[in-house]
């Protein structure tokens, strides 16, 4: 995994909804997608409108990066208070599943947390893989399995991590998240890959890996299904 790559990795500022987005070349990133209902509309405006103030003083990246990890920070202290209809408390499996389905392929994780009504993710994105195009597929993808219409919010927050202290403690976060908001004995909750291990062989995204077919003779229905809908 890379940790300077704020220092010599090229950007690109893309705009998506409300909030600007940061994407890097072959970087770790700290994902936050939520479901449409988990704020209430006064409280997600009034946040809005607070990073777009904060933002207009930015001078450099390192700024940027500070008001991007603190507003990270408020917006999951209001999620965390559990607004809405925090439907994942039934379909939290779906969401995980769909999150690890393609760990190794189209990116590696590191850690990632399903909460009631949101849901966190640490991995890497190699260079020339597509950020938005990973959360569309997680989201799509769950939002059909679940099958109660539009369920997640367009938006979504995410930031790049800058260094190996910043990689530590948002990866604790993440583990430590249900805890922090009271859920003790949380199964949607996972690792991935520690830092300082070696990520491995990545595998293709048309193959399982081997240790995933031992002792199986072919994908049952559901498998293929679900391998068909990630592909997008």
């Amino acid at each position: 995994m890379r940790h300077d790559n704020l220092i010599a990795a090229h950007f690109r500022r893309r705009s998506r909804g409300r909030l600007p987005h940061w994407e890097v070349d072959d970087a770790d990133y700290f994902v936050t997608f939520r479901l449409h209902d988990s704020l209430p509309r006064e409280i997600a405006r009034r946040l809005i409108e607070e990073r777009h103030h904060l933002a207009q003083t930015v001078h450099n990246p390192a700024e940027r990066a500070q008001i991007d990890k603190q507003f990270g920070l408020r917006l999951d202290s209001y999620l965390d208070a559990g607004y809405g209809s925090c439907l994942l408390n039934e379909h939290a499996e779906t969401v995980a599943n769909s999150i690890r389905f393609f760990d190794g392929a189209r990116y590696l994780l590191h850690a990632w947390c399903v909460m009631p009504n949101h849901v966190h993710v640490l991995f890497h994105l190699d260079r020339g893989c597509d950020l938005d195009g990973v959360l569309h597929s997680w989201k799509s993808y769950t939002a059909h399995r679940i099958g109660m219409g539009v369920i997640w919010q367009r938006e979504y927050f995410d930031r790049v991590i800058r260094g190996p202290d910043d990689f530590r403690e948002t990866r604790a976060y993440i583990l430590g998240n249900p805890a922090k908001a009271g859920l003790w004995d949380w199964a949607w909750v996972g690792g991935g890959t520690p830092p300082g291990q070696p990520a491995g062989r990545r595998r293709s995204s048309a193959a399982p890996s081997p240790a995933a077919t031992a002792g199986r003779s072919s994908p049952s229905a559901a498998e293929t299904a679900t391998s068909r809908a990630l592909r997008v």
